[in-house]
């Protein structure tokens, strides 16, 4: 007893409450998990019945006006150091995130393992999913790079800023991509919600997912606008930031002092990472990296390949042999 006093008086306020909210998490975590459980078990003991159809383009208005909502408040109470908001979501949220990720995507792994992908739904429709995928897909990767970059070579990146013409280059080419980022899931949000077919094979994750991308896009656009020079910045204080949640040890000083924009871009960002187990995210954890180095497939039709993604029966293609 006496030893657990020497080790709390030892910690400050900021780190005793970070992982009391973490314990708390661990807590709510393994409750959710149980009940979800037994939900499942019980709903197997009843027969299956076709799902109620769903409103998907209101179940994503209600989700974007609801971020809208949250953001705000989250804005008024970050910028007004509102109680312990700022530790509890730059000091404890981070955490509260990455184990959500490591149990969820354990969880799937092992209960739901087929589910492990994007479930592409390519041969539903292609040419839209194209103009859409292309863009949003190249300046996802870009600017996830550069973060990346950013966070392992700081010194490099504001080495390359001190000349302001690279510094242009640098800040407008990864406007640039944000943009076609932005445009290309504009593009796939209409594809889902403008078809039929892929209505049905759509829930409301796929709305959160959208939902999510769009506020970590548009808060990205946001800081490139308002706040500037984010490249030089991000390598200054956000790499110090995500460096020390790393070593369990978060410094969050810098960051509370930073503008909104760049605190909601942050918040979403750890959220996005919480919700990879429940989503379409789950497969950045199994892309397909073997396809660089993979021969290539043939692949030979034996019947007409418009017709069969437009079929008149349930049996189309070949004509069955057994009559």
């Amino acid at each position: 007893m006496t030893t657990l006093l020497q080790v709390t008086e030892g910690m400050d306020t900021n780190s005793l409450i970070t992982w009391l909210v973490i314990a708390a998490a661990i807590l709510v975590i393994v409750t959710v998990y149980t009940v979800v459980n037994a939900k499942l078990v019980l709903n197997d003991m009843y027969v299956v019945r076709e799902p109620a159809k769903t409103n998907f383009g209101m179940v994503l208005v209600a989700m974007l006006v609801a971020t809208g909502g949250i953001v705000f408040l989250l804005k008024t109470g970050l910028e007004t150091q509102w109680g312990m908001l700022n530790t509890l979501m730059f000091a404890a949220f981070p955490y509260i995130c990455l184990i959500i990720f490591i149990i969820g995507s354990i969880y799937r792994y092992l209960n739901r393992g087929f589910q492990v992908s994007s479930l592409s739904s390519e041969f539903l429709e292609r040419k839209k999913l194209f103009w859409g995928s292309q863009p949003f897909h190249y300046g996802l990767l870009v600017l996830f790079f550069g973060h990346l970059i950013a966070f392992l070579f700081p010194s490099s990146v504001m080495a390359w800023n001190g000349h302001p013409v690279r510094l242009l280059i640098l800040e407008i080419s990864s406007f640039a991509f944000a943009l076609a980022a932005l445009l290309g899931l504009v593009l796939l949000i209409t594809r889902r919600l403008g078809n039929t077919r892929l209505l049905i094979v759509s829930n409301k994750m796929d709305m959160l997912v959208y939902t999510v991308l769009l506020t970590q896009i548009v808060t990205g656009l946001g800081v490139a606008f308002f706040v500037r020079w984010g490249s030089t910045w991000f390598a200054a204080v956000l790499t110090p930031y995500m460096r020390s949640v790393f070593a369990l040890n978060p410094d969050i000083a810098a960051l509370s002092a930073m503008s909104w924009w760049v605190q909601i871009h942050v918040i979403s960002a750890f959220f996005i990472i919480a919700i990879i187990p429940f989503t379409r995210f789950m497969h950045f954890l199994v892309a397909p990296i073997d396809y660089l180095w993979r021969n290539y497939q043939l692949v030979i039709w034996n019947w007409n390949r418009k017709g069969i993604r437009k079929p008149g029966s349930y049996f189309p293609g070949m004509k069955t042999k057994n009559n």
